[in-house]
């Protein structure tokens, strides 16, 4: 072969090597583009209102929900990065670490306190409903859990609730101290008491077994794990004309959860207030409240063995992010 032609093939190869990493080149862009605005779309398409996304919803709901669900997992997964907003926190003292509560039981009025192996209740008799139940989540090498028990009914109470109160009613029996979250802790034992109706208030389905859910493993999964140890204080909320099921039991219109944790010589809390009728693909980061809004509407006294000025700086604000778990995860895993 002639060195012109030569040369010549080496161009053709050259050029088409260029054309093929320009075609690459090209092909990512366009991917990176187009899964931009399908970003934009999905994101902007969950922030439109009801009233307007009502006639879409009627005629394909399959595409409505489809596109709720996008939205709805990255504005979650934005908050989980908690890149903007504080925390509602207060110079740590020593001292307030309880086994089950810390700085102390919450306080109201006319309450029975149960303490079971892994959570402590204030069992208020006349609604027949747990008012507050307080546990303490911690690290544990393996979230290993048994099966589910059977609710029954606990016997230290004067009400007595049965499971059956609950037949039928459309509610859910929903437990304040978590089955999974206890039972990954404390053992067995402590998990088979989760499913006493002591434990148990009338939560709607879908707040159950969703929202809900998800922040009861958010604490168990995450926090527990990569800070150590958060505790925990949770219950309903009664407004002045609630319903009841048919067996008589109260039926609370929100329900309430504040975790708090010790964090780089700071005390925190998350106070999260959620409706009985939680809307669907609510995010978790817009529940967020301060703690004085859910003693306002309980009338609960929480960490009780805190001073005042700790307690004012702590109570009045709310945190206006979800705890960053990135870089605690990435620490964690990595042993440092």
């Amino acid at each position: 072969m002639s060195s012109q032609k030569h040369n010549q093939v080496c161009k053709r190869v050259r050029m088409n090597k260029g054309g093929r990493k320009r075609f690459r080149l090209n092909r990512w862009k366009i991917a990176v583009v187009m899964l931009g605005l399908y970003g934009v779309a999905v994101v902007g398409y969950f922030h439109v209102p009801w009233s307007l996304r009502e006639r879409i919803y009627r005629r394909v709901p399959r595409f409505d929900r489809a596109m709720m669900r996008s939205g709805f997992r990255l504005m979650q997964g934005w908050d989980e990065l908690a890149l903007l907003g504080k925390d509602a926190e207060v110079v740590r003292v020593d001292g307030f670490r309880g086994d089950l509560a810390y700085a102390g039981f919450p306080v109201f009025g006319e309450v029975t306190l149960l303490e079971n192996r892994g959570y402590a209740v204030g069992y208020s008799e006349s609604s027949r409903n747990p008012l507050w139940v307080a546990y303490r989540i911690f690290d544990v090498p393996e979230l290993s859990y048994g099966k589910r028990s059977s609710f029954r009914i606990d016997h230290r109470t004067r009400a007595k609730v049965r499971t059956s109160d609950y037949t039928h009613s459309g509610f859910d029996r929903g437990h304040m101290a978590p089955n999974y979250g206890i039972a990954t802790r404390y053992g067995a034992e402590a998990q088979r008491e989760t499913f006493l109706m002591s434990n148990v208030i009338p939560q709607t389905p879908y707040v159950n077994r969703r929202i809900w859910k998800d922040l009861e493993m958010r604490v168990a999964k995450r926090y527990g794990h990569f800070f150590g140890e958060v505790w925990v204080i949770t219950g309903p909320i009664f407004d002045g004309h609630c319903r009841e099921l048919e067996s008589g039991i109260p039926i609370p219109s929100h329900y309430y959860k504040i975790v708090i944790d010790e964090n780089n010589g700071k005390l925190r809390a998350m106070a999260f207030l959620v409706e009985q009728r939680c809307p669907p693909y609510t995010r978790i980061k817009t529940c967020l409240v301060s703690v004085d809004r859910i003693e306002t509407l309980t009338g609960i006294d929480f960490f009780p063995e805190l001073g005042k000025e700790a307690q004012a700086q702590l109570e009045s604000e709310p945190a206006t992010r979800l705890w960053p778990s990135l870089i605690p995860a990435a620490r964690y895993r990595l042993g440092f």
